[in-house]
């Protein structure tokens, strides 16, 4: 073959590999737009203003185990010296941000946090769900995010993009990069929430995002610290997470530093913590979580993506015995894999799983 062959076929597979990534791009775009104009802000609004009628539980009245990671001493020691006394929605009217949609957060409302959120109680029924600060190289902003700088207008709101140029045009030019940022992970946010209930509607908790305004107490003067950041505000459910039917937990083979700082355990799963349940509800309960493995399964083969989620985002409601998701994020794989599981990607999720479902004695 000669060398100019060679070249030709090198280009032309070159070009139609930029020409299927753009293809990807666009189909993207569209699911996103067609998404959000079917789930828009009216079916999310009339969901929560449900929840806004009932009070929140009690921490005695939430389940035993649950439990969400816990912060470090610093931390949590920092949340009672300066604690959040409320959060605001920012929005933009009359030509400049406008604070809207008032929330209250009380001295005891900190619960923990997720790997990517600080998270409160409020005073009814609905959670709520700061940013925390990310550095632009972590894995979360992978190709997903790329999509996102390159097409805000497709993944903000008109509103949304007229406060990030007010903000930018306040700022010192050193500063609008981080502003970019946030708007760009406030994108990302929703851009995920969005592809995922495309695929499992009826799974996922309905989750409202925005950007917010948050209020620290000075504690030693008057006033507050205040801090733009991408927040969410999710319904409460009442059920039992996955790992609270772990048991016998054991840790993984690890190094000491590893397991000192990232512990990792295999556990059994016990399915009477449930009590008497009939044998069709635990046949549509393995159903639901197959679903779930075959999209996660589809997402890694097909996409090249990794839906993040741990057992403690994963809930079946009570008394429905409906399976729920929510907090999860998607990473590409090669990003995932070399910063959180060494190779492993899908398929510690996927094993939890099926240890679940197996746990349930069903045969086909």
């Amino acid at each position: 073959m000669k060398f100019k062959d060679v070249i030709n076929r090198v280009r032309t597979r070159v070009e139609k590999t930029r020409e299927d990534l753009l293809r990807q791009k666009n189909q993207a775009r569209d699911v996103f737009l067609n998404l959000a104009e079917s789930f828009g802000d009216e079916w999310v609004d009339r969901a929560f203003q449900k929840a806004r009628e009932r009070l929140a539980p009690s921490i005695e009245q939430l389940p035993v185990d649950f439990q969400l990671r816990q912060s470090s001493f610093v931390r949590r020691t920092y949340e009672k010296l300066f604690p959040v006394s409320h959060v605001f929605k920012v929005g933009f009217r009359y030509n400049r941000e406008f604070l809207e949609d008032y929330m209250p957060v009380s001295n005891d409302a900190y619960i923990g946090r997720g790997s990517y959120k600080f998270v409160y109680r409020l005073p009814w029924s609905v959670v709520v769900k700061v940013s925390r600060h990310v550095w632009p190289s972590d894995p979360l902003f992978g190709s997903l995010y790329k999509n996102v700088v390159k097409n805000q207008k497709d993944f903000l709101s008109a509103e949304e993009l007229a406060l990030q140029e007010f903000y930018l045009s306040k700022v010192r030019p050193y500063k609008r990069d981080s502003i970019r940022h946030k708007f760009n992970r406030l994108g990302l946010e929703k851009y995920h929430y969005m592809k995922v209930r495309e695929a499992l509607p009826d799974f996922v908790v309905p989750t409202k995002y925005f950007m917010g305004m948050r209020y620290r107490d000075r504690h030693f003067s008057s006033g507050f610290y205040e801090t733009l950041t991408p927040m969410d505000t999710q319904i409460m459910l009442v059920g039992k997470h996955l790992k609270e039917f772990a048991r016998a937990g054991k840790f993984e083979n690890q190094n000491f530093i590893t397991r000192a700082f990232m512990p990792r355990y295999r556990f059994e799963f016990d399915w009477a913590r449930f009590g008497s349940v009939k044998k069709g509800v635990l046949i549509k309960i393995k159903e639901d979580f197959k679903r779930l493995v075959e999209y996660t399964r589809r997402l890694a083969v097909e996409e090249k993506l990794i839906l993040d989620i741990h057992s403690e985002n994963i809930i079946i409601t009570l008394p429905e015995f409906q399976l729920k998701i929510f907090d999860f994020h998607l990473f590409d794989e090669h990003l995932y894999a070399d910063a959180y599981t060494g190779g492993n990607s899908e398929k510690d999720l996927i094993e939890v799983i099926e240890k679940f479902v197996d746990s349930l004695n069903l045969h086909d």
